[in-house]
């Protein structure tokens, strides 16, 4: 589907997907600029955590796992979320899909922070609800905990053949 299609790629990508596939009269600049004002009110006020994914983010932080965050949004939408919902100081290392070729097609982003932690793909957990990212993540041999999401229902069986666990809330994973 077009969300699938777009949500794991960054702003410009998509614009440019968009464009070329569907509004070829449209500008990018017009369709980010849109975009980016439907989206920056909801990551400001609303976007809520996933259920008990703070504590989560805490057992690890209290245990001295290194933390990252890889994120397919834009840094005008993440900083202004991870501050409200005061979760910025856990993580040590922040990158987006825009500072990578391919987006979350490509294990870039993820190899990124595993150098940045001098860590190997198979000492990385990665955290992910979007199926595309998942598959880029275990055939690169990251472990991959595929997390549901209300949004890609349709995928869930996908997901779970693309994680070694599958969880539908953070507290599976503080349970064991």
């Amino acid at each position: 589907t077009y969300g699938q299609e777009i949500a794991h790629v960054g702003l410009l990508k998509a614009a440019e997907i968009t464009v070329s596939k569907y509004c070829p009269n449209e500008k990018v600049e017009d369709i980010i600029d849109e975009w980016n004002s439907l989206a920056i009110e909801e990551y400001k006020c609303h976007i809520p955590l996933k259920d008990k994914a703070l504590e989560l983010i805490k057992l690890l932080s209290s245990q001295g796992v290194h933390i990252a965050l890889a994120t397919a949004n834009s840094k005008e939408l993440y900083e202004p979320c991870l501050q409200r919902l005061n979760i910025a100081p856990y993580f040590e290392f922040v990158i987006d899909v825009n500072s990578c070729k391919d987006g979350k097609d490509s294990p870039e982003i993820y190899d990124i922070i595993a150098a940045k932690f001098n860590c190997r793909r198979e000492e990385t957990l990665i955290f992910e609800d979007m199926l595309r990212p998942m598959i880029t993540a275990y055939n690169a041999g990251y472990n991959v905990v595929g997390v549901y999401d209300k949004n890609s229902t349709s995928d869930e069986q996908e997901n779970k053949k693309y994680s070694h666990i599958y969880i539908h809330n953070f507290q599976e994973v503080i349970d064991l």
